[in-house]
């Protein structure tokens, strides 16, 4: 049976992380999930013993620019020695996706970008929904989408792995999201496949320059990873909560290196279910963000840019979504390849 995953009306346009060019939303109103039938899916309401829903479903709404880029993209990957891990047939958790169906998070489960936030998600990572989007209006306004994923069959060193070997080459970009995913490319490549180096040694300090489509959104900017305690997160909770694969960083526009517009944090953590993954994302402005050492008035700075680019709190909760949407099915798509690509490639 079909499921809707239903969409409200988008009908402003987002400008974001584009040198404040308009960046038009999809008028269209429905993204329709159908049951993949490659993945047979348990009865209705099962879960793993990590809380996960084991219940699937095929995403097969993508707006236009995503279309026109799959095409890009399949016709790019030919060639390469892992294209036949390029697959566009994409699923998602049944309880994300009910998540998102809900509406904007409630008040309770909104996020605060400040190190008292941080650690509140680090201290109550589990009781939070799986999936949500809302706005942070406080000290902001920023856009805030949040996820938790488990992935059987993965562990955090293939994560590690993954984030030193895919930005090499934009082509293993595009099999994480190949309807979505343009580019990435890093400062120091020679510095990043050196596996004589920690992982940190080999992605911290070395920014990443991104494009990819968010729902209609065109982003170009630069991810900035860096330890998650530069960010405020407490280091003794990692600690506690053995939370040992980060991909944490500041994304700023690439056309304004200076400005950090969007704070996002990747946590993972083995578990007997597979790696426990929790995410954050908060895109815009916020008053906390002064803090940052590499990034002064950082919060001064970002409020410039979103007032220069016309952004508004309905914009952002819209582009809150798409996030949540495209967090939501990058990492369900990487969880279900990681494992075979890694055993692949990770030793050549």
């Amino acid at each position: 049976m079909s499921k809707e995953f239903s969409r409200r009306n988008i009908i402003k346009s987002i400008p974001l992380l584009a040198g404040g060019a308009l960046l038009s939303q999809s008028l269209l109103s429905s993204v329709v999930a159908a049951k993949s039938p490659a993945v047979p899916a348990p009865h209705k309401g099962a879960f793993n013993d990590a809380g996960a829903s084991l219940n699937k479903s095929m995403i097969s709404y993508y707006q236009v620019p995503m279309q026109k880029r799959l095409k890009v993209n399949e016709q790019g990957i030919q060639g390469k020695p892992y294209a036949d891990f390029f697959d566009s047939n994409l699923d998602a958790p049944v309880d994300m996706i009910r998540a998102l169906e809900s509406g904007p998070l409630a008040k309770e489960n909104i996020l605060q970008p400040t190190k008292a936030g941080l650690k509140t998600l680090m201290e109550h990572f589990k009781e939070f929904p799986v999936s949500g989007y809302a706005v942070v209006e406080e000290g902001g306004p920023c856009a805030y989408a949040q996820s938790r994923h488990i992935f059987p069959g993965v562990t955090t060193e293939m994560f590690k792995w993954w984030f030193c070997w895919h930005p090499i080459e934009s082509e293993r970009y595009y099999l994480w999201f190949p309807h979505a995913h343009i580019h990435n490319s890093v400062v120091d490549p020679k510095r990043l496949a050196d596996t004589s180096l920690s992982y940190g040694e080999r992605l911290y300090g070395n920014p990443n320059h991104i494009t990819e489509y968010i729902g209609d959104n065109y982003l170009d900017g630069i991810i900035h990873f860096n330890t998650p305690e530069s960010f405020g997160v407490d280091g003794a909770l990692l600690k506690k909560n053995n939370f040992t694969f980060n991909a944490s960083g500041i994304i700023t526009p690439y056309d304004a290196p200076s400005t950090p517009l969007v704070l996002m944090i990747h946590l993972g953590r083995d578990t007997p279910a597979g790696m426990e993954m929790v995410n954050r994302y908060w895109i815009g402005t916020h008053e906390s963000w002064d803090r940052f050492e590499s990034f002064p008035e950082g919060g001064i700075r970002s409020r410039e840019y979103i007032t220069k680019a016309g952004m508004t709190k309905e914009s952002l909760e819209n582009f809150a979504y798409e996030m949540a949407v495209h967090d939501m099915t990058e990492f369900s798509s990487l969880g279900r390849f990681l494992p075979d690509i890694y055993r692949q490639f990770a030793k050549s």
